[in-house]
């Protein structure tokens, strides 16, 4: 029989099992081909170890490039909109033109945000309104403890050269200041009748302070820093009548905090439960605002529900804020004020007396009749005037203030202050 010639292109060495001329690796392929093909033709497919490998890594490198691809998209589409509505109002591109102009081409490195701050203080300057402020680092951590009800300080309120009042747990009280203590010299300086305004221009913020008062014909001196003091925004004191069946309730307010509200409802309560009140002075001098629902809150104390507290008229419309609350009250209060009274407290003041019938004495209020917006960000505040604010009558006392219905003022003579104010007060209600 005669032997048949192998295939020149597939010659197989039946030992070995190896195609002729071909490498291992294409042997290997051939092999998985033919295997495949079978499977495919039998209705039957399936993978080996390698082909998963090969599939898993292939399946995540196409997710990574689609999910590559919809995040850029994504982010383009969102840097549209942007433009698109940044574009829609030609004088803030035109702003954001020329920022970039002066940022990318001016000749020397700028200060991007020294420049955005000057900006900002510019916007706001243009709108010649005094109340309409930018105000960054000292300023506006200042006016953030003022109201939140603190204030870096030695503790003390003075009227004249006078102490007035002691801040509790102050520098000025650990030190023994005391009410009606006469400031006659601070860090060197005489105070005198010609001055003793600007006692707080003269204290150290950074150092110690010598500070020499007169009590009692004696001269003390006392070294007082600079801390962290919290301002107790109601103070109160009873002043009894002979037979106590008609005291008179006094509650002394400094400032319009986020915490004003909650003092003031505490001490009048008190008041009124511990001793059988049958009037009030609010004293409001010297206290320059703040929170205006602070105000609003308070003023709902003594109103009917339905009264109107004040309007806001702003760009757009006018909105009356009137008492929602059930609580209300009856007797006689009257309200001490001076040209330190401004803001909120004299949206208080005028609530009072429109709605409420209070009495007002003193001498005129400041006249600040604006209702400012604080925005808040990096240690930086911008206040603007969002609206004004009119009483209950219908008025608006900005730059024209309150007048009391008794106008009457303090004295300061020798050094001695006399409170004819207070006086007044206590005389109307008995």
């Amino acid at each position: 029989m005669a032997n048949k010639k192998p295939n020149k292109k597939q010659s197989v060495d039946k030992k070995s099992r190896v195609v002729k001329g071909k490498t291992p690796k294409q042997v290997y392929q051939l092999k998985k081909a033919k295997k495949q093909k079978r499977k495919f033709m039998n209705g039957k497919f399936s993978l080996d170890i390698l082909d998963i490998l090969i599939l898993i890594v292939v399946v995540a490198i196409v997710s990574c490039l689609l999910t590559g691809i919809i995040l850029n998209k994504q982010y383009r589409k969102s840097g549209i909109l942007l433009d698109e509505s940044l574009s829609a109002d030609k004088n803030i591109q035109g702003f954001i033109n020329t920022y970039e102009e002066i940022v990318n081409n001016y000749y020397e490195e700028v200060d991007k945000e020294g420049m955005l701050d000057a900006a900002t203080k510019g916007m706001l300057n243009y709108l010649q309104d005094n109340y309409s402020i930018f105000l960054t680092d000292t300023a506006a951590e200042s006016l953030s403890e003022t109201l939140d009800g603190t204030y870096q300080g030695i503790g003390i309120v003075e009227i004249g050269n006078v102490v007035f009042d002691v801040y509790k747990n102050s520098p000025a009280d650990k030190a023994g200041i005391k009410p009606n203590d006469e400031i006659i010299k601070v860090n060197g300086k005489e105070i005198n009748d010609e001055n003793y305004q600007n006692i707080s221009s003269y204290l150290y913020k950074d150092k110690s302070n010598e500070i020499i008062v007169k009590r009692d014909g004696k001269e003390l001196t006392f070294n007082l820093s600079f801390a962290t003091v919290v301002i107790p925004s109601a103070s109160s004191t009873i002043i009894k009548s002979k037979d106590a069946t008609k005291n008179i309730g006094y509650i002394g307010l400094n400032t319009f905090s986020k915490l004003s509200f909650e003092e003031f409802e505490n001490e009048l309560k008190k008041l009124e439960k511990e001793s059988n009140i049958v009037s009030l002075i609010i004293d409001l001098r010297n206290n320059s605002g703040g929170y205006v629902l602070s105000a609003a809150n308070i003023a709902s104390l003594f109103l009917k529900k339905g009264q109107v507290i004040y309007s806001l008229q702003s760009q757009s419309d006018m909105r009356v804020i009137k008492d929602e609350t059930n609580e209300n009250r009856n007797y006689e209060v009257v309200i001490l004020v001076n040209s330190g009274t401004a803001s909120a407290a004299e949206i208080l003041t005028a609530a009072l007396h429109d709605s409420y019938g209070a009495k007002v004495i003193g001498v005129k209020t400041f006249g600040k009749g604006k209702v400012q917006n604080v925005k808040a960000t990096n240690n930086k505040i911008i206040k603007y005037t969002a609206a004004k604010w009119l009483r209950p009558n219908g008025e608006c006392v900005d730059e024209k203030g309150i007048t009391p219905d008794i106008k009457v003022d303090i004295e300061y003579k020798n050094g001695v202050v006399y409170d004819k104010q207070y006086d007044k007060a206590l005389e109307l209600l008995r």
